[in-house]
């Protein structure tokens, strides 16, 4: 079991290593797309370009951390106040912290997009070998994301007018 202190509110957040709406695997939009592009099969080996049966098949969730473990990182969210932690690269340390903003801040057109997995869609994922012209219909995220240095926007869908929550960096002792 893991835990931290909520730099927000104080609470106690705690994982457990299971699906605890705790824990999100966050993947750049560019890199997600690179990974169910990528040709497998049915064994999770790659297989050549010019191959088209089986696959082209999506990793498993364990194969994903370790062929792209540079492509995505994780974050924890207070389930008491919302407050997310983003860990750096070693999953150990918070690198940043952002808490729900009370303004409403226009998004900003020129943020990067991310796809956000909750722990709970991320274990549906872990156990499925499914082509990747399924993945629309099959695997949706549980949101996305725009983030810049200051601002993290969540969205439904990668419309950005649907955009539902907006939180701000704060500054943490740490950095």
């Amino acid at each position: 079991m893991s835990g931290l202190k909520c730099s927000g509110c104080g609470g106690s957040i705690r994982y457990h290593g299971i699906p605890n709406g705790v824990q999100y695997t966050v993947f750049p939009l560019k890199n997600w797309e690179k990974i169910i592009s990528t040709v497998y099969d049915p064994n999770n080996e790659r297989i050549h370009e010019e191959w088209k049966v089986p696959g082209p098949y999506l990793y498993r969730a364990d194969t994903i951390w370790e062929d792209f473990e540079e492509d995505y990182f994780e974050v924890w969210v207070c389930p008491y106040c919302g407050t997310i932690a983003v860990f750096d690269d070693s999953k150990i340390h918070v690198k940043s912290v952002y808490t729900p903003a009370n303004e409403n801040i226009a998004v900003d057109k020129r943020a990067e997009k991310f796809v956000v997995f909750s722990d709970y869609d991320w274990e549906k994922i872990e156990d499925s070998l499914i082509p990747v012209s399924e993945i629309p219909n099959k695997f949706k995220s549980s949101y996305y994301a725009m983030a810049n240095s200051n601002y993290v926007w969540l969205f439904h869908s990668q419309s950005k007018s649907d955009c539902f929550k907006v939180y701000k960096r704060i500054v943490i002792a740490a950095e």
